[in-house]
C-alpha cells in the first residue's frame, strides 16, 4: 500500500529522536543567542565607560620633546637661558636685539591633578556607573524577551506534532473508512461512489500528514534559530494543561520585578547626575599642577639646562549665553519626558498583563469547547459508522463527521498552545518569567 513507507519513515524518525523539553534547551539558548550576546557586548562597552570615567580622577601625565631654532630675540635669549649657557657677553646690545639662530631641544615632563571641578568628575562617575546598572536590568529583560521568543517558538512545535499526530489519526480513521467502504461495496451494499469517495478521503489526509510533518521540522528549525544551535535528530514534549495563574498577586508584583521598569528609574538618576555636572561649569575648579623641563643646544634629552616647576591654581568662568544654563533646563525637560515615559509605562504594565489574562480565559473556555465537541463527535462518528454498516447512512455523511471530529482535535490543541501562550504572556508582562520557567 502507498501509504506504508510513509508510516515507516514516521516509526523510524520517532524512535530515534531524543525528547528535549524546554527547559533542556533554555540554558542553551541564554548562552547562545545572538541577541542576548549582542546585548551582553553593550554592557562589556559599559563597563569600560566607567572605568574612563573613574580614570579621570587620576592625575594626568605629559611627555614631549619639541627642537626649535629662532632668532627673534626674545626666544633666542630665553632658549640660551634655559641652557643655562647666558653670559655676561649675552648681554651686550647688539647681541641681545640681533642674535644668531639658536638650536633647542627641549624635553618636559608635565602633571595635572584635578583637585576639585565642582563636582563634574564624581557626576560623570556616578552617571556611567547608574548607566551600567541600567544596562544590566535591561540585559535580564531581554533574556525575557528571548524566553518569550523561544517558549513561543517550542510551544509551536507542540502544535505542529500534535497536528501531526491529528493528521496521523485522521489518515488511520480515513484507511478504516475506505475498508468499510469496499467490504460493503463486495456485498453489495454500497456503491463505487462510496469507495471513490473513501479513497479520495484517504489521499487528502495522506497530504495532510506530509504538511503537519514538514511543519512540525520547520518549526523544530524555529526553535534551533533562536537557540542558536543545533540538536540533530529531537523531538518536543507534547502539550499539556495550562497552569493556574493568581492574576492579582502578578499584577502587584509587576511594578516591583519588571527590569525595563528599573532601568527607567536608573535613567531618571542619570538626568539628575547629569544636571550636576552641566552647573559645575560655573563652579570653581581647583587643580594642581608640575612639571620638570631640559634643554640642549645640540641633542633631544640633554641636560644642558634643567628645572621644575609647581603649582596650584583656581578657575571661574562666566557663560554670558546663557548656555550652561539653559543645557540645564534642558536635562530638566527630558527629564520629566522620561517621569510621563514611566507612568506610562506603568499603566501599560496593568494593561498587558489584563489584555493576556483576557486571552488566557478565553483560551480555557475554548479548550473546555473543544473537549466536548471531541466526546460530542466521537459518538457521533461511532453511530453514522453503524448506521453506515446498515446502509441507513451515507459515505458523505460518515466523512461529514469524521471531518469534525479532526477539527475538534486539532481545536483541542490549538486551545492549549493559546492557554500556554497567553500563561507566558501574563508572566512576561508581569516580570516573573525567567524565575518561573527556571522553577
Amino acid at each position: 500500500m502507498r501509504w506504508l513507507p510513509l508510516t515507516i519513515f514516521l516509526l523510524i524518525g520517532v524512535l530515534r529522536a531524543e525528547v528535549l523539553s524546554f527547559k533542556d534547551i533554555l540554558p542553551v539558548a541564554l548562552r547562545n543567542n545572538l541577541e542576548i550576546a549582542s546585548f551582553k557586548e553593550n554592557i562589556s562597552a559599559a563597563e569600560f565607560e566607567l572605568k574612563a570615567a573613574k580614570g579621570m580622577f587620576f592625575p594626568k601625565v605629559k611627555i614631549e620633546e619639541r627642537f626649535t631654532r629662532t632668532d627673534i630675540p626674545t626666544y633666542a635669549f630665553f632658549s640660551k637661558l634655559g641652557q643655562e649657557r647666558v653670559s655676561q657677553f649675552d648681554f651686550d646690545p647688539k647681541k641681545l636685539n640681533d642674535p644668531s639662530g639658536i638650536n633647542n631641544f627641549q624635553t618636559k615632563l608635565s602633571i595635572e591633578v584635578p583637585l576639585w571641578l565642582g563636582g563634574k568628575l564624581r557626576a560623570y562617575k556616578n552617571i556611567s556607573e547608574i548607566n551600567l546598572s541600567a544596562k544590566k536590568r535591561e540585559l535580564k529583560r531581554k533574556e525575557e524577551e528571548v524566553i518569550k521568543k523561544l517558549y513561543k517558538a517550542y510551544l509551536n512545535a507542540s502544535l505542529s506534532k500534535e497536528a501531526l499526530k491529528v493528521a496521523k489519526q485522521s489518515l488511520k480513521d480515513a484507511k478504516e473508512h475506505y475498508r468499510l467502504a469496499q467490504k460493503l461495496h463486495g456485498v453489495g451494499m454500497a456503491l463505487l461512489s462510496d469507495v471513490l469517495r473513501a479513497k479520495v478521503y484517504v489521499s487528502k489526509a495522506e497530504q495532510k500528514v506530509k504538511e503537519a510533518l514538514n511543519n512540525y521540522e520547520l518549526s523544530k528549525k524555529a526553535v534551533e534559530f533562536i537557540a542558536n544551535s543545533s540538536f540533530g535528530e529531537f523531538e518536543v514534549e507534547e502539550l499539556k494543561d495550562c497552569k493556574e495563574v493568581n492574576i492579582e498577586d502578578l499584577k502587584r508584583a509587576a511594578l516591583s520585578k519588571r527590569e525595563d521598569l528599573k532601568a527607567l528609574n536608573d535613567y531618571l538618576r542619570i538626568y539628575h547626575e547629569q544636571k550636576r555636572a552641566v552647573m559645575s561649569e560655573n563652579l570653581p575648579q581647583f587643580f594642581a599642577f608640575g612639571s620638570y623641563e631640559l634643554n640642549s643646544r645640540d641633542y633631544p634629552f640633554g641636560t644642558q639646562g634643567k628645572g621644575y616647576m609647581v603649582g596650584a591654581g583656581v578657575s571661574l568662568s562666566f557663560d554670558t549665553g546663557l548656555t550652561t544654563l539653559n543645557k540645564a533646563r534642558s536635562v530638566d525637560k527630558k527629564k520629566e519626558a522620561l517621569v510621563k515615559k514611566r507612568e506610562l509605562m506603568r499603566k501599560a504594565i496593568i494593561f498587558s498583563i489584563d489584555e493576556a489574562f483576557s486571552q488566557y480565559t478565553n483560551a480555557l473556555s475554548a479548550l473546555k469547547s473543544a473537549e466536548d465537541r471531541i466526546k460530542q463527535s466521537e459518538e457521533a462518528l461511532r453511530v453514522v459508522k453503524k448506521r453506515y454498516e446498515s446502509g441507513l447512512a451515507r459515505i458523505v455523511d460518515l466523512l461529514d463527521v469524521q471531518t469534525q471530529l479532526d477539527l475538534a482535535r486539532f481545536e483541542k490543541a490549538k486551545a492549549l498552545y493559546d492557554c500556554n501562550l497567553s500563561y507566558v504572556q501574563i508572566l512576561f508582562a508581569a516580570g516573573v518569567l525567567k524565575e518561573e520557567v527556571e522553577r
